[in-house]
């Protein structure tokens, strides 16, 4: 039997009791485990994550033990959650199954996923089909899918559809027999041994230089030649070319015989950890019909085995491994004016600020091979972009494309020679996009793009670019040049990813706010929130005044590899919104200016630490743990069947955990069960409380409790705001004949909002929900507060009114506007306004209830007062303010 079906066995059967709500002291034990093993699960998410930082060596035995435990812990708290909620959540374990199968197929040396599909457009392709498209083909679907780049349309033939064609025309086992044909055991010339030795020995290739030396079997051009025969003769599966068929059918759309497609390799490995430039085939300006493409198709698949290829292939990789999958992309031809290639950094000296174009007439293909002497442009990394160099080439050949289908070199008329390619303001845009591709990748970039007759910039590759060793005592020379730059924060708060960042300072006051911000900025906020998730790929680093390294966010911000400070404290008073600063995230410091030295230093180490084969692991199965996609619960698509990771599956629980300690329902029984204390504070309204552990002191049987007997951290907040000075009116509102006959006619739907019985608080120390009815008039608040800033949440409900929908619906907005001045996550639908809040400190949380406890009693009658949207903007200055006056002049 199944892990699953066990669960299942388990939750489903009927157990004495089931239908009977449980004890709301019950209820609160199991959500506290629920959080427990939550936290559990967010610290070792977080360990694996730092790992990520470069700055600890691990091996395969640790990624096993951490996933282990992290496996176990997740599981518990969905085991948690349906115990808290009688088995409401049970698809969770069959999602938890799901996700942990495609980590041990990883962890086997597997593909995680059994990709049915042989072919997949790009606007279909997400980051976990990455191993069936290859690296080139993943990495321009993210580009458009996630920075809205513009790529040219097109689609993937998979590696499984490469496998299959491999399996039907049984390419492996003819290629057993030509090696056998073929091998033959021959020296080569000690010349050549020890040249070869050399060149791979100057490079740091020692291993390999060996083994040139002592190398005396190999294969000779002709079974190459025969190989890649193999692949040209075979024939696509039936399966495969209605697939590829279909996929061209879309593609052409209302171009018709008209279109034609670039087809490019995307093999295992390409454009990820190592580029194989120029190892295998691209067929260009292909005609958009079956028979075209297979035959172009299966050139790319040939070149596999050229024996440049191979000799790339055997340099980098296992000899024994098995052959390398090859994915092949399918793109509409660019319909190029002019292209070329783009270094998003100076490879040769990265202190060197610049983005390096190269460019000429036609499509890139002679910027690519160096065949053309092209023009040059250097350009400067940040805005305004200034271009500091522009060199002309010769430009006295192009390709270009051929109507019937093919590219031919054609040379260019000499008046065209001396003109430059680019405009300024082209070679800014394309500087612009380099940046922001190195941004979102965190590495310097190789970049190929074409621009069309209408000017549109098209990026058609983006891969890793190889960047040259430092020359001399690189760590000296940093400390050397660390002393001119002042200080201005030094271990405050805590690491929450490692790395180096730097730009200009975007003070975050209001989430709304980070619409605003700038690519390359460093953000700047008072807490730290996982809704960061929607700038993370332009930011440069993160701050938080109040934080923990095993929040949300600090988990997001380490797959996306921003560097993190948080819980510093005084990020957002002592910092300044615009200055440049530069976040050292591996000694926690943050320097004023840009310490360039830094940020290149860093760079050169992580492009050594990332090419090991536990780091890649580590990297690809944290991909299925890390990422969070469900980020704010008050959205449709907050679903268990939205979990795509081991992180979604944790949110999910903590917020479906709350929504259980707010069911109302529960406290009805709590009324009719428990002996319930009233609060006797000068408060015009009676409030029954009811103590499920530590929320009162009362000596012997006294029945009612005073301010000073309140334990309760959040309820005793909230019942000292709610008894504020001038903040409740006492006296009757006027309220117009259509205010009083709605009032009369309406007949409130509350049932799932709130219990028609008395104003009730269920507390603990740390906890409370509280439900009130003034009138028409129901709130709800349910909050937890205590010293661990992950556990703390504020649940915020209220609905009605006596007036008609207009009015009720201008308070629901001014609730809004104050409630989002306290940074809260709002949720309005006509009269009714849910707000949530969570990760904050004790004492924020102190003061935030306060606030709200005043809240609830100012807004009490004041519907009938907003007789148009203006006056909503007066009061809700009044409030923030603290003036809690009613009365409004007009003016």
């Amino acid at each position: 039997m199944k892990l699953i079906d066990k669960v299942k066995s388990y939750f489903t059967k009927k157990r004495p009791g089931a239908d009977v709500k449980l004890p709301v002291r019950v209820v609160f034990n199991r959500f506290r485990q629920a959080l427990d093993t939550n936290n559990r699960s967010l610290e070792i998410m977080a360990d694996m994550g730092d790992k990520l930082g470069g700055n600890y060596i691990f091996d395969i035995n640790y990624i096993k033990k951490s996933y282990s435990e992290l496996a176990d812990s997740v599981f518990q708290s969905i085991y948690n959650l349906n115990s808290l909620s009688h088995n409401r959540y049970l698809h969770l374990h069959r999602i938890f199954e799901k996700i942990s199968d495609q980590i041990n197929r990883i962890l086997e040396g597997k593909s995680p996923l059994d990709v049915r599909e042989p072919v997949l457009f790009y606007r279909d392709i997400s980051w976990e089909m990455s191993d069936e498209v290859g690296g080139k083909n993943s990495g321009l679907a993210e580009l458009t899918n996630h920075l809205k780049l513009d790529v040219p349309e097109g689609f993937a033939i998979t590696a499984g559809a490469f496998r299959d064609f491999v399996e039907y025309n049984r390419i492996e086992e003819k290629i057993k027999s030509l090696k056998q044909k073929h091998r033959k055991a021959a020296r080569r010339s000690h010349q050549e041994d020890i040249m070869s030795a050399i060149t791979f020995a100057e490079a740091g290739e020692h291993e390999t230089a060996k083994e040139i030396l002592r190398e005396e079997d190999y294969l000779d051009e002709s079974f190459f030649a025969e190989v890649q025969n193999l692949f040209r003769k075979g024939k696509l599966p039936s399966h495969l070319e209605s697939s590829i068929e279909k996929a061209l059918g879309i593609l052409r759309g209302k171009e018709g015989g008209a279109c034609r497609i670039a087809v490019r390799s995307s093999a295992e490995k390409e454009d990820l950890e190592f580029s194989f430039a120029g190892q295998f085939e691209t067929v260009l300006n292909v005609p958009a019909n079956i028979k075209e493409l297979e035959k172009a198709y299966k050139e790319v698949l040939a070149s596999l085995y050229s024996h440049n290829a191979i000799s790339y292939r055997d340099l980098i990789m296992p000899k024994d491994k098995p052959m390398m999958a090859m994915s092949v992309g399918c793109v509409k031809m660019v319909d190029a004016v002019v292209s070329g290639v783009m270094y998003s950094s100076d490879p040769n000296d990265l202190n060197n600020e610049v983005v390096i174009i190269s460019a000429n007439w036609g499509l890139g293909k002679t910027v690519v091979d160096g065949s053309v002497d092209a023009d040059h442009y250097i350009v400067r990394k940040e805005e305004p972009f200034a271009i500091i160099e522009k060199k002309p080439g010769k430009k006295d050949l192009a390709v270009v494309t051929v109507k019937g289908g093919g590219i031919e070199e054609i040379s260019v008329p000499a008046k065209k020679q001396e003109e430059q390619c680019l405009s300024d303001d082209q070679a800014k845009d394309l500087a612009r996009q380099a940046v922001l591709i190195e941004h979102y990748i965190k590495k310097p970039q190789d970049i190929e793009w074409a621009i069309n007759g209408k000017g549109k910039i098209f990026i058609l590759q983006s891969r890793p670019l190889r960047i040259s060793a430092p020359a001399g005592d690189t760590a000296f020379n940093i400390i050397s040049s660390l002393r001119k730059y002042p200080v201005i924060m030094e271990n405050r708060g805590k690491i929450a990813t490692r790395g180096i960042g730097a730009g200009r300072v975007f003070i975050l006051k209001r989430m709304e706010d980070l619409r605003n911000f700038t690519p390359g900025s460093v953000l700047v906020a008072r807490h730290d929130s996982s809704h960061f998730i929607k700038i993370m790929p332009k930011a440069s680093a993160i701050i938080t005044d109040i934080g923990t390294p095993t929040s949300h966010m600090s988990n997001i911000a380490r797959e996306f590899q921003v560097p993190a400070i948080v819980n510093t404290g005084t990020g957002t008073t002592t910092l300044k919104h615009g200055d440049e600063i530069t976040v050292d995230a591996e000694d926690n410091k943050i320097y004023a200016g840009i310490v360039r030295e830094l940020l290149k230093y860093r760079l050169r180490q992580d492009i050594v630490l990332t090419e090991t084969d536990e780091f890649r692991l580590l990297k690809k199965i944290l991909r299925y743990i890390t990422p969070l996609n469900l980020i704010d619960p008050l959205l449709e698509n907050f679903t268990p069947g939205a979990c795509r990771t081991f992180h979604d599956i944790i949110r999910f629980i903590h917020e479906k955990a709350i929504a259980e300690l707010v069911d109302v329902d529960r406290y009805k029984e709590v009324l009719r069960n428990n002996i319930a204390v009233k609060l006797d504070v000068p408060l015009p309204t009676g409030i029954f409380i009811i103590d499920i552990g530590g929320g009162l002191t009362l000596k012997g049987e006294k029945k009612t409790a005073a301010l000073d007997d309140i334990n309760s951290i959040p309820f005793k907040a909230i019942v000292e705001g709610m008894m504020h000075p001038g903040v409740w009116h006492s006296g009757s509102v006027s309220m117009k004949i259509n205010d009083f006959m709605s009032s009369m006619l309406k007949m409130p739907d509350v049932s799932a909002m709130s219990y028609l019985g008395e104003n009730v608080a269920v507390i603990s120390r740390e906890y409370v929900n509280l439900s009130l009815r003034f009138g028409y008039h129901f709130n709800m608040m349910d909050c937890y507060c205590s010293e661990n800033v992950r556990d703390n949440h504020v649940y915020f409900r209220f609905v009605g009114g006596a007036t008609d929908i207009s009015k009720r619906s201008r308070r629901a907005d001014l609730l809004g506007a104050i409630l989002r001045e306290y940074n809260m996550r709002i949720n309005i639908k006509g009269d009714l306004i849910i707000a949530r809040t969570d990760n904050i400190t004790r004492s924020e949380m102190e003061e935030l209830l306060n606030n709200l406890g005043r809240l609830i009693a100012y807004s009490r009658q004041l519907d009938a007062l907003l007789d148009d949207d203006r006056i909503v903007g007066h009061y809700v200055g009044n409030f923030l303010e603290g003036n809690y006056s009613l009365e409004y002049t007009g003016e």
